[in-house]
């Protein structure tokens, strides 16, 4: 369960925590102030039975930190005009994913479901039952006649390495980045040298 916790807020939380960060920044809240909350955030979200009622984790992500503040508010006698008015504009806020986002996530779902396609037989049947169909460790246990404790050890195995690959996958891409002529100084008035 710990593992799954993580690795929804790995995959679904911290992407959107530097614009979290922004927003706490223009609402006036200090250096050490946005890294309380930002952290308090976390707490709450890892403290999480489960994730399946979260349908827009990043809308979560900061009605979450919007609660958070507003109990701050609460408890402090003084509170900056800036800071109500932020807090007001928060909730506001348009969720609906950009274009470039949409766009992106299918991508970036295409490239996981390539992954997951590529695990052992027996680890992509049981990350697949576990993680996409939403099954329990015990059901999945059951369907596919295996011990729980093999689930859990197939799971953990699975996702460790979806993991390994999206870390090639961005250490390949830097790479390539890396050899293209500006990073390597080959470009001279606007010339490929």
């Amino acid at each position: 369960m710990h593992q799954e916790r993580l690795a929804f807020v790995g995959t679904h939380i911290m992407p959107h925590e530097a614009g979290l960060r922004q927003w706490l920044m223009r609402a006036g809240l200090s250096e050490s102030e946005r890294d309380d909350l930002v952290q308090e955030m976390y707490y709450r979200l890892l403290r999480q039975t489960g994730f399946r009622h979260i349908t827009n984790p990043r809308a979560y992500m900061y009605r979450t930190a919007r609660n958070i503040l507003l109990e701050q508010v609460r408890r402090n006698r003084v509170v900056s005009i800036t800071t109500v008015q932020n807090i007001d504009e928060l909730g506001m806020l348009d969720f609906t994913p950009s274009p470039e986002d949409t766009v992106s996530a299918r991508r970036e779902l295409t490239r996981v479901m390539d992954f997951i396609e590529g695990l052992p037989e027996r680890c992509r049947s049981v990350f697949a039952l576990r993680r996409i169909h939403g099954l329990s460790q015990a059901e999945t246990a059951q369907r596919l006649a295996l011990s729980e404790n093999v689930v859990e050890k197939e799971t953990a195995r699975g996702l460790s390495l979806i993991l390994a690959r999206i870390a090639e996958g961005d250490s390949d891409a830097l790479q390539a980045k890396a050899l293209t002529p500006l990073a390597t100084g080959q470009v001279k008035a606007g010339h490929v040298t």
